[in-house]
């Protein structure tokens, strides 16, 4: 199975993942019976880099490669230049080793106009570049606002001939944070960030980091639907089931040891109140990804029908808490076992 091949395996098996138990279903808002605010007057305004967005949500990184990538990009990207929100690409790996466009075109950046969009690329590939200079290929390609650097271990180590050779990754991380010309993102793919990571990270000088736990598109499954030789590697298909954490877990503790650090939270987004509750929890914006693969690969209307959803429930969740703006969340909003105010 060629990258192409394995690209639309993902599209298709990712469409039939079942969702499950969320992290965020134990995570408590406090509600105010005087919000004293004006529901149509809350502001969901957010800054990327220097732009401003409609709302501190974003679409995270989802799909790049195959033909069929190319319309469900679109689709996202027409949407969120309607809406008024950020986008980030799948991976550019298939451009980069491949010379394919597919999918990532820079019509993405034709219908996404202005609004802030991120390039995407797998960090344990960078030691197969050229030159770390060659990352200006995919920048330029979409005029990306951002590079977003994805950290898949668990996802390769079940793919046949996956990269499983980490070795020194830190170090070329640190190498495009030097040389790059815009904001490196650093995000994990369903595993979330552990502290010691985190700490390697900050150090490398990433400008930001992506929690992306647990609860979301399950890509370890993913990859061990499409191998035919699994049974080489794995008794049965649930041994990891569990591995990693949750996204409110990974979030809770990276702010713990980093409170100044630009932590975005990706992983399980269902609706408008996670949001709410990942940006109480210290995230400065959420991804939002499983939610809109379906809609997307149906038409833009149904991408921005869901996204107006999700702002509806973000304002509906800043009203019930009783801030005028949803910057103003944060972890005095989470209820806890002591809290009867």
């Amino acid at each position: 199975m060629n990258n192409l091949e394995r690209k639309r395996g993902h599209i298709q098996v990712a469409l039939e993942q079942e969702p499950v138990q969320s992290c965020f279903d134990s995570v408590r808002l406090k509600h105010r019976a005087l919000p004293n605010v004006n529901l149509r007057e809350i502001a969901l305004e957010a800054d990327f880099f220097g732009k401003t967005t409609a709302a501190p949500f974003f679409v995270s990184s989802m799909t790049g490669g195959p033909t069929e990538s190319e319309r469900i990009n679109r689709h996202l990207a027409e949407a969120c230049n309607e809406v008024g929100i950020a986008m980030g690409v799948g991976s550019q790996r298939i451009l980069m080793q491949e010379g394919s466009l597919s999918g990532l075109t820079w019509s993405v950046r034709n219908a996404i106009g202005m609004r802030p969009l991120f390039a995407n690329f797998g960090a344990v590939n960078l030691p197969q570049l050229g030159a770390v200079q060659d990352l200006g290929r995919i920048i330029d390609s979409i005029e990306a606002d951002a590079l977003i650097l994805h950290l898949n271990p668990m996802q390769e180590v079940f793919q046949p001939s996956g990269d499983t050779n980490w070795k020194q990754i830190t170090d070329h991380i640190a190498q495009v944070c030097a040389w790059s010309p815009v904001p490196v993102v650093v995000k994990e793919v369903g595993f979330g960030l552990d502290v010691q990571s985190a700490t390697e990270l900050v150090s490398a000088g990433v400008s930001v980091l992506d929690v992306a736990g647990r609860g979301g598109t399950r890509f370890a499954d993913i990859e061990i639907a499409l191998n035919a030789d699994i049974r080489n590697t794995l008794s049965t298909d649930n041994v990891f089931d569990d591995w990693g954490y949750a996204t409110t877990e990974s979030l809770t503790t990276i702010k713990r040891a980093f409170p100044t650090m630009t932590c975005w939270a990706s992983g399980g987004i269902r609706n408008g109140l996670d949001v709410a509750k990942s940006m109480c929890l210290g995230a400065s914006a959420v991804g939002v990804a499983g939610k809109l693969l379906r809609p997307a690969t149906e038409s833009t209307d149904a991408v921005v029908t869901v996204l107006r959803q999700f702002m509806s429930e973000l304002r509906i969740s800043c009203f019930g808490i009783g801030v005028s703006a949803s910057v103003d969340l944060s972890r005095t909003h989470v209820l806890d076992d002591t809290d009867a105010d």
